[in-house]
């Protein structure tokens, strides 16, 4: 991920987008068995992003554990893969 501050992300591909202009679709915890045999494991997250533009961004925060940092990653993807995300989420109201 690439803040610097400025108010931009920018994805996976290099696309940048103005933080400011997203509607937050959907939250979740990315599904993963880890946990089931480590009750330590930290669980990705996800949101789930619409643009004005009408693309989709998916957020993807991991957590480090070698160096206890949160990795988050952005991704462009195309509509037919955003349903997986709608349903298994908790929808922001």
């Amino acid at each position: 991920m690439d803040l610097n501050f400025t108010g931009f992300i920018v994805t996976e591909c290099g696309r940048r987008f103005k933080i400011d202009v997203f509607d937050q679709l959907a939250v979740g915890v990315v599904q993963c068995d880890e946990f089931l045999k480590d009750p330590t494991y930290i669980p990705s997250t996800f949101s789930l992003y619409k643009t004005i533009t009408d693309l989709y961004l998916l957020q993807v925060t991991s957590f480090n554990d070698i160096d206890d940092t949160l990795v988050t990653t952005y991704k462009v993807l195309p509509e037919t893969e955003v349903p997986v995300y709608l349903e298994n989420c908790s929808y922001n109201i």
